[in-house]
């Protein structure tokens, strides 16, 4: 076998491997889709744009869940709002060439012709990202085309006439994501501790409302089931938001209860209520049991230790229902 033949296979096993880390980098199989289908003849520069995206961004592709990329017709609205991809699934003509040279003539499909961002084409720029043109032109020559890139039709009304069908993407939702998430990471808390991550958090949370439980003198009552089916509920959250990573309209980290969205700072704090609450309770009976066995009575002092509880246990009940409802504002 000659060397040269031999380079080229080797060349050919890396792109390989590269393509099968980056499909698996993927959390929605029509980003996978995109990328591996939708090449062209654009190979390398298809691959810069997912990490070039990320830069601008900063998304975390292998986060994004499916169903965050849907398929619509090229004349959809849906197209003028967040990021879409305009792609032809074979050859086609280019009615748009006027060069006379056979190189714009025809375009290679199936392949990506063209992205937009809020229905402006988009380049890469100097430094590694995407732009609108305006913005990505530098000192070194005009920028270059995300996509296919044909001469001629690299504008939304041409792409429209062009495209086979149209797969957008919700931008906002997702973009800054990986940088929310490290945020987010130094920002949970449960009473006056602060967790790096949400599995210590979790931890955490099972750990006080156990010790919380453990001090316990009389039996189980309705209120310990309440708080335990809150502990469920925002353990679940918090890793749903840690998971995937979702800014809100404000730059919250996001997460969903009930499906509806809610933001993960406010999740902690309704679980920290709750446990704060919930020792309040079992302090207050434990006050209680301990009275009855010095003084040998039932009286509580005129009711206080029953109306104390009373209220501790609203406040879990009424923090419950609203987790119950996706609310974690009572």
């Amino acid at each position: 076998m000659k060397k040269s033949d031999l380079k080229k296979i080797v060349k050919e096993e890396l792109v390989n491997v590269l393509r099968s880390q980056l499909n698996e980098a993927f959390g929605d199989p029509i980003a996978a889709k995109l990328e591996k289908n939708y090449r062209g003849v654009q190979s390398s520069r298809w691959t810069n744009f997912w990490r070039s995206t990320a830069k601008t961004y900063d998304i975390a592709w292998d986060k994004i869940p499916k169903g965050s990329f849907r398929s619509v017709q090229p004349t959809d609205p849906a197209v003028k709002k967040g990021m879409a991809f305009y792609v032809i699934n074979g050859d086609k003509p280019n009615p748009f060439s006027t060069s006379g040279y056979s190189y714009d003539a025809k375009i290679y499909g199936p392949s990506v012709l063209a992205v937009t961002v809020d229905n402006k084409v988009q380049y890469f720029t100097s430094g590694g990202g995407i732009a609108s043109k305006s913005k990505a032109s530098n000192y070194r020559g005009a920028p270059s085309p995300v996509g296919r890139g044909i001469r001629g039709t690299l504008m939304v009304k041409k792409l429209q006439q062009l495209a086979d069908e149209v797969f957008v993407f919700d931008i906002e939702s997702y973009r800054g994501g990986t940088s929310a998430l490290k945020s987010a990471r130094a920002d949970l808390k449960l009473g006056k501790d602060t967790f790096k991550d949400h599995k210590a958090w979790k931890r955490a949370n099972l750990d006080r409302y156990r010790q919380i439980l453990a001090a316990r003198v009389g039996s189980r009552d309705a209120v310990d089931k309440m708080v335990a089916d809150a502990v469920k509920i925002t353990n679940v959250a918090i890793e749903a938001g840690a998971t995937l990573p979702k800014v809100g309209k404000y730059g919250d980290l996001m997460t969903t209860i009930n499906n509806k969205e809610v933001t993960v700072d406010d999740v902690t704090r309704i679980q920290s209520n709750i446990l704060s609450n919930y020792a309040r309770y079992i302090r207050m009976e434990n006050q209680e049991d301990e009275r009855k066995k010095m003084t040998g009575r039932d009286s509580d002092l005129g009711g206080y230790y029953d109306n104390q509880k009373k209220e501790y246990a609203l406040v879990i009940k009424n923090s419950l229902i609203a987790l119950k409802q996706g609310k974690t504002r009572i």
